[in-house]
């Protein structure tokens, strides 16, 4: 028998927990399990992968039918539920699938966490116990379904007991909950509440860290925020540990998934199950809520050797992410990605590992691929000439349902830039790698991306030159300025190299000084763990440094392709960037678009564009040495125009719109200037810089909208 369980994304413990649930009950059936991830919500694609799979039955965790907005309940997506699930068998995690949420007169069996009685007793301990009757409720979204019922229960019980309350919604991440308590703290700094209800328990130890920080900083007053109770809601593994000692609800996600596994199993064997299984959730009292002689739960609890252990292999297996990401960006084809990743697998013991890329990018997954790699008990084979293979092939013959074989659990990851699919990976590999390997797709994604786009920009340029030299046969009199122009391109994408091996080099360095040094950094405070200083004293440092290197990372990733601009647009993406550089970089950067916001220009040109504003507000951080920059964008009928404008220290040097040349004048910022320009010429733009010592500096990109300039960047939707 073979199950298929579909999710987002196993980089969070939510989703970890409920997975780990699912692999053990199913290894202890006998039952071989497909764990599906990264399929998008979008009705085109949404369990697209059951048409090659071949499982006997589906476990759908409800978070893959949920946006920012809530869950998905337009007809569409109720339709096409209900069309790719009709003949087969489904149990639903976490989110009750009825008549009333799929449109269908099938009951889906589903298997939740009952969660309102217990927030509910959360509160009573709170206000009957401790009497406190003044509170601040930090939650996640505020359509988001799971919070909405936390902050329902929250309301009921403050009001019921004549209490007040205040509510500040965010995200259901530590850095959330550490900016919403930081910028509360400073805008009532003597005017704390009683108590602090996070509505999970990552934002509740943020906001821990953040009353330590203040109970140091600031005498008295943060004595009084030191007093404020804090408590969170799931229950996950740093909640357990001596120095958080979080008062919180335990989701008992581990066995949701088991028990989904054996109800799934009773209706692929048409037995007779409940259509609704509800597991009860449980109050988990300890120190943050003002109780004293928290001793933790054997059941969950978590020892400090296994902390101690966990964070030296995390410390381990990161490098081996962070050398990934080093070579990747520097892989100049896709053949010199394999002996990089081959030895990031055998890093990190994943067992078996096959890649796929689609001949082109598609808006959805396709049914077939080209096999490029394959790792399997330690032998590797690229495939220089990769065959198209069927996914319904691969799944029954190269993953094969064996009776007499031990249980399996395969991970099928798409790999996606922005709305586009580039291919999947499948791979078996220990349950604390899944994060290792959400990371090692994204950079597998961003290289492929890059790298099939430097293919279409090559084949383009030698089809380009095929027809210079056909037509310099016949055109006698324009030979000459052909000749010339070639010469200008080759000078040209001489010129791009190096700005290509710069920024490489530039990624690199980043990584060796930043993430390296955080993670020598993880390591002394985990010696000093294992040498016995208290566990109160180090673990908050190591927990934030931990959260800063993963963000960091994450950071690195995004920055090596511009993915935003697929899923947000020109204008959203680069008000992004800059109230990105306005957190970052301690200059004030004001942006600002006229006209339609949608951009004119198509995917590579935006590319460009934003690459030229990024470039500026890099330079205006090294040299300019400014206190405000001005970004502005015009979209008229006739042209898009760009400015920027800083009040920095100017150099008139620049006013030519050339680098300036001295020898003590470092190469990268010359560089960065014929970066510039050459982007501005692939757009037809004018490119002019103003500047002066006193004044500052104005660069202005003008980009006229005419026919002769469309066909430049067209290589971009060529296939391969």
């Amino acid at each position: 028998m073979r199950i298929g369980l579909f999710l987002n994304n196993l980089d969070e413990e939510y989703q970890r927990s409920v997975y780990s649930g699912v692999r053990t009950q199913a290894e202890e059936m006998g039952i071989d399990l497909i764990c599906i991830q990264s399929e998008s919500v979008n009705t085109d694609s949404l369990f697209i992968s059951l048409d090659f799979i071949g499982v006997d039955g589906v476990l759908i965790l409800s978070s893959v039918l949920m946006t920012k907005e809530g869950f998905q309940e337009s007809s569409k997506t109720r339709a096409r539920l209900h069309q790719f699930l009709e003949d087969i068998p489904a149990v639903s995690i976490g989110q009750e699938l009825s008549s009333a949420s799929t449109g269908s007169p099938r009951n889906y069996p589903s298997i939740v966490v009952k969660n309102e009685e217990s927030m509910k007793s959360l509160m009573y301990h709170l206000i009957l116990v401790h009497g406190y009757r003044k509170f601040l409720y930090i939650g996640g979204p505020a359509s988001h379904m799971d919070n909405a019922v936390r902050e329902a229960v929250f309301k009921a019980s403050v009001e019921a007991y004549g209490g007040t309350y205040r509510i500040i919604n965010g995200g259901f991440h530590t850095a959330s909950g550490r900016d919403i308590i930081r910028d509360y703290i400073n805008s009532n700094q003597n005017d704390p509440p009683d108590a602090i209800i996070a509505a999970n328990d990552n934002m509740a130890l943020g906001v821990l860290e953040v009353i330590h920080e203040k109970k140091n900083e600031y005498g008295e007053m943060g004595k009084k925020w030191g007093r404020c109770a804090v408590t969170g809601f799931d229950d996950i593994s740093l909640a357990r540990m001596d120095a958080a000692a979080l008062t919180t609800v335990h989701q008992p996600l581990h066995e949701m998934g088991r028990e989904a596994v054996r109800t799934l199993k009773n209706v692929i064997e048409k037995k007779e199950v409940k259509p609704l299984a509800v597991i009860e959730s449980e109050v988990k009292i300890r120190n943050s809520c003002g109780c004293a002689g928290y001793v933790d739960d054997t059941r969950y609890g978590t020892s400090l050797s296994e902390v101690r252990n966990n964070f030296m292999y995390l410390e381990n297996y990161m490098q081996n992410v962070s050398y990934l990401g080093q070579r990747l960006i520097t892989a100049e084809s896709i053949r010199e990605i394999i002996p990089n990743l081959q030895y990031f697998l055998t890093g990190i013991n994943v067992s078996m590992f096959y890649l796929f890329l689609y001949p082109e990018f598609m808006p959805n997954p396709g049914d077939s691929g080209l096999l490029l790699y394959q790792y399997a008990h330690n032998v590797d084979t690229f495939y220089e000439k990769a065959k198209n293979v069927k996914f319904y092939d691969f799944f029954h013959t190269i993953v094969p349902d064996a009776d007499n074989e031990p249980p399996h659990a395969w991970c099928l990851y798409h790999l996606r830039s922005g709305a586009e699919y580039l291919g999947l990976i499948v791979y078996e590999a220990p349950d604390a790698m899944h994060p290792l390997m959400c990371s090692a797709a994204l950079f597998i994604a961003n290289s492929v991306k890059r790298l099939k786009n430097f293919e279409y920009e090559k084949e383009y340029t030698r089809q380009l030159e095929k027809e210079v030299a056909l037509r310099t046969q016949d055109i006698v009199a324009t030979n000459k300025k052909l000749e010339e122009e070639a010469k200008r391109r080759i000078a040209v994408e001489a010129e791009v190299l190096r700005i290509s091996e710069m920024e490489r080099l530039r990624f690199s360095m980043d990584l060796h000084d930043d993430i390296c040094q955080r993670l020598a950094g993880i390591s002394m405070l985990c010696r000093g763990l294992a040498s016995g200083v208290s566990p109160k004293t180090l673990l908050p440092d190591l927990s934030e440094m931990i959260d800063e290197t993963l963000v960091r990372t994450r950071r690195y990733a995004r920055e090596s392709f511009p993915v935003e601009l697929d899923s947000l647009g020109l204008n959203d993406a680069l008000d992004a960037l800059c109230n990105s550089f306005n957190k970052q970089e301690g200059c004030e950067c004001v942006y600002s678009w006229r006209g339609p916001t949608a951009s004119p220009l198509n995917h590579a040109q935006d590319i460009n564009v934003y690459r030229i504003i990024q470039e500026a507000l890099t330079n205006v951080t090294k040299h300019a040495n400014a206190s405000i920059v001005e970004v502005a964008l015009v979209n008229d009928e006739t042209q898009l125009s760009i400015t920027i404008k800083d009040n920095g220290k100017g150099d008139s040097r620049l006013n030519c719109g050339q680098p300036p040349q001295p020898a003590q004048r470092r190469r990268r910022e010359g560089l960065g200037l014929r970066s510039m320009q050459y982007r501005a010429h692939q757009l037809n733009a004018t490119y002019m810089i103003t500047s002066s010592e006193r004044q500052g500096t104005l660069i202005e990109v003008r980009i006229p909208f005419h026919k002769e300039y469309l066909p430049k960047t067209e290589i971009f939707k060529k296939p391969l």
